[in-house]
Parts: C-alpha cells; sequence; structure tokens
C-alpha cells in the first residue's frame, strides 16, 4: 500500500456525501437558509448558503472511515465551530457571541497540538488563527473564489506533506480538496449554491489546523501556508487596515476588498481568472522553496 494508503475510500466518501447532500439541497431545499442579495452582495437573485453544509458533512463521514482519530479537543473545536457558524447561516449570531467562539475554537486546536510550544507563539497563534477564520469568511463573496483557494491550498499542502513523508497530512488535505471540488461544481460562476459560514469559518480553522500541525510534524514550514493562502490574507488584511486608516466603520460589511472592487470593473469571471492565477503562482512558489530546502 502507498504513502497514502487508506485515503482512497475516505476521499470517495467525501465526494459522495457532498454531492448528494447538495443535490438534496438544491432540489428539496432549494428556498431554505437563501441569501438575499443587497447593496454590498456581488449577486443578483437568491442563493441557499447551505453548500458548506454539505462539504463539512462528506468531510466529517470520509474522517469517520480514515485511518486516523483526531484529538478530542481538536474535534470539539471544528465542531462547536460549525454548530455557531450554521446557526448564524439561518438566523444573525450576534458578533461578541460569534468572536467568542472563533477564539474557543482555535484555543482548543492549540491545545490539541502534539508539541507543547514557547509562551509567546500561543498569543500569536491565536489572534492570527482567529483572523484567518474571519477572512476565510470575507473571502467568500464571489462564485468561485474560496472553493478554489480550498482546492489550490489544501492541494498544495498535502503534495508538500506527502513528497515528505506525512501519508495521513496528506490524506486529511485530500478529504478536504474532494469536499471543496464538489462544492466547485456548484459554485462555479454563476453559482447555485454558497458556502455560507459554516463552510468559510470551518475551512478557515481547517487551515489553521493543517498549518500547524504540518509545522509541528516537520511536514514544512509556516513559511509555506503563509505562501499558499497569501491570495486570501493579503487582500483581507490590507482592505481592513485600508478601512481603518480612513475611519470607515471597518467591522461592517462592505465590498471594497480587491478582488470585489475587481470584479465590478472586469467581472467575476475575469477577475476569478486572475485570482487563480495568483494562487497558482503562489502554491508554485511554496512547493519550490521546500524543494530547495528554503521553507
Amino acid at each position: 500500500m502507498g504513502l497514502m494508503g487508506g485515503w482512497l475510500a475516505p476521499a470517495m466518501v467525501a465526494v459522495v456525501v457532498s454531492y448528494a447532500i447538495t443535490t438534496l439541497l438544491l432540489s428539496n431545499l432549494r428556498e431554505f437558509a437563501l441569501d438575499l442579495p443587497n447593496h454590498r452582495s456581488m449577486h443578483e437573485t437568491p442563493v441557499p448558503r447551505t453548500g458548506g453544509w454539505a462539504l463539512v458533512a462528506g468531510c466529517l463521514a470520509a474522517l469517520a472511515v480514515s485511518p486516523i482519530s483526531p484529538p478530542l479537543a481538536l474535534s470539539a473545536g471544528f465542531v462547536l465551530l460549525l454548530a455557531v457558524s450554521a446557526i448564524d447561516d439561518l438566523r444573525h449570531v450576534p458578533a461578541r457571541i460569534r468572536f467568542s467562539v472563533h477564539l474557543l475554537a482555535v484555543a482548543l486546536v492549540l491545545w490539541a497540538l502534539p508539541q507543547a510550544l514557547a509562551w509567546w507563539w500561543y498569543p500569536l497563534l491565536l489572534v492570527s488563527g482567529v483572523w484567518m477564520i474571519n477572512l476565510y469568511n470575507f473571502m467568500d463573496g464571489m462564485d468561485g473564489l474560496a472553493g478554489s483557494m480550498t482546492v489550490i491550498g489544501f492541494a498544495s499542502l498535502g503534495l508538500i506533506a506527502m513528497l515528505r513523508g506525512h501519508g495521513d497530512l496528506a490524506g486529511v488535505c485530500a478529504l478536504l480538496v474532494a469536499g471543496a471540488l464538489v462544492f466547485l461544481r456548484f459554485n462555479w460562476p454563476s453559482a447555485s449554491i454558497f458556502l455560507g459560514d459554516a463552510g468559510s469559518t470551518v475551512l478557515g480553522l481547517a487551515a489553521v489546523g493543517v498549518s500547524l500541525y504540518g509545522w509541528q510534524s516537520g511536514a514544512f514550514g509556516l513559511l509555506v501556508p503563509v505562501l499558499v493562502f497569501a491570495p486570501f490574507w493579503l487582500d483581507a488584511t490590507l482592505t481592513l487596515l485600508r478601512r481603518m486608516l480612513v475611519g470607515k466603520r471597518w467591522w461592517e460589511a462592505h465590498r471594497e476588498h480587491l478582488y470585489q472592487r475587481s470584479a465590478l470593473r472586469i467581472g467575476v469571471k475575469q477577475t476569478l481568472y486572475w485570482e487563480l492565477g495568483f494562487m497558482l503562482s503562489m502554491s508554485i512558489l511554496a512547493v519550490s522553496l521546500t524543494k530547495l530546502g528554503l521553507a
């Protein structure tokens, strides 16, 4: 059995379950949890924001038949975040509650790490992790964008992990890629379903977890996920700083992200192609630096 032996069946489970639930949601529950257009959105017709439910369900089903058993604290962090985010997809959850859950979810991931860190790492990683959860949500505002980042980002981390001999970490990445590919089938412009908070926040936490476990296991350095997910954190961070500097209410919803401004000028598909080029370029850079022993 190869390096990733035991992961083919779970990946197939992720695909089948994600596809089946997405089809069910679109055929029988299409009017459920609709994202209604407004002056801040990029879509013009109501679209269900339940795609993340199917993606996450597929990945959870796949993990259940996978060769690994995630630590209890790690599982608790994801389940807690998923529950609150799913409720937020149905009815508004106050920001203070969402933020508290984000903090707790990242704290549980840090607690579940196999090795202890120097004390100063914990506040740094806690803030970075909460920001990753939120920026993944912020960047999920255009058809195909978050799904593409998930496919390319986790495929890159999985490839590097596999090249370094970390088959189980590569397998987890493969499950996320499999679920995201199914989601992209329905989210590619013009999208018939959106990721929703349940999907975007969980994927953000998954990026945190895979990055930290990959770092601690020696699969790659922290520079690798920083480069791979640069298309997301650069846009979100620069937009936040710009809004703060000009005195805008930076915590409010808007459509001033670089990708949104680009989509309003040249269209969604053209912007998505540019974003795909950026994602692929950063991933190739990360893989190349790893091969050279520089990351």
